[in-house]
């Protein structure tokens, strides 16, 4: 999965720590991420170093995020002021990092959009409306004016891989640009629980009804700010299914030997397929 970077290993303390040139750094615009395109082909990581401005005179801008093995991670707030050469640094598909050495990038990078994000959505107090100040000690953004203390949002994501004997239950999604088949899943909504938010999505999407749920394993997805929980679980009744059509395109049980590939590894989605496909962990014998 995208999180397993071992022997490499990302360290989320805060810290407020200044940059040094060879430090690397993340920008974003939208969802494309800036890298520095090497002269003899394929993408880098900026640093410091890479940058047309010094670091005092982007040092407003600069936050700290984590760091990898010891080597710090920071991100620039505002694109403007990075002041592209048009040479080496240009702003690229968030995919990009697949390909991106160090070999950490593509996790370090979903990881630093994610907060990039929250970043970016909490400049003003959404309790007075003042400007929202960084804390020097901890990850938090707080308003000097009213006191509102703002901490970063993750939102729980369950996904389910339902059984049916040999065969499992995949869908489609109805308004997504994404066209292989994947696992259902869906936000946990207040007041209920990751169990219940399982068997709700399966019986609102399907109409199927669950039973045996067992936790499968999870994982932080920056793509949608959020942390995927993954469980399997057995048909409980009719496999007829009901579909929700303003949810998904479509729904099938897939038989063990027929089931379809992820185009990547990167997912929890593959993890869970691919446990059925080799009858190992979640899998049928």
């Amino acid at each position: 999965m995208i999180q397993d970077i071992l022997p490499y290993r990302l360290n989320n303390t805060f810290q407020n720590a200044a940059p040094v040139s060879t430090d690397f750094f993340f920008s974003f615009q939208g969802e494309k991420v800036l890298l520095k395109i090497r002269k003899g082909g394929g993408c880098a990581l900026p640093t410091f170093q890479d940058l047309q401005r010094s670091i005092s005179e982007v040092s407003d801008w600069i936050v700290y995020l984590f760091s990898v093995d010891g080597v710090s991670i920071y991100l620039i707030l505002q694109q403007d002021t990075v002041m592209l050469d048009g040479k080496c640094l240009h702003y690229v598909s968030i995919q990009s990092l697949s390909s991106v050495f160090p070999e950490w990038a593509y996790f370090a990078g979903i990881t630093a959009l994610h907060l990039g994000r929250w970043y970016e959505r909490n400049v003003y107090c959404g309790k007075c409306g003042d400007m929202m100040e960084k804390d020097s000690k901890q990850r938090v953004l707080f308003c000097r004016k009213c006191g509102n203390m703002v901490f970063p949002a993750i939102a729980p994501v369950v996904m389910v891989a339902v059984t049916n004997g040999d065969k499992l239950l995949m869908t489609k999604y109805a308004d997504r640009p994404l066209f292989q088949w994947v696992l259902i899943s869906g936000f946990v909504e207040i007041g209920e629980t990751l169990e219940e938010a399982a068997k709700r999505e399966v019986f609102e999407e399907t109409g199927i009804r669950i039973k045996d749920l067992q936790y499968f394993g999870s994982q932080p997805w920056g793509f949608s700010n959020s942390i995927i929980v993954g469980y399997t679980a057995k048909l409980d009744g009719s496999d007829k299914i009901h579909l929700d059509t303003k949810e998904l395109a479509m729904a099938a049980w897939h038989s063990r030997t027929d089931l379809p590939k992820e185009l990547t590894d990167i997912s929890i989605t593959y993890e869970m397929i691919e446990a059925l496909r080799i009858g190992g962990k979640g899998g049928q014998a």
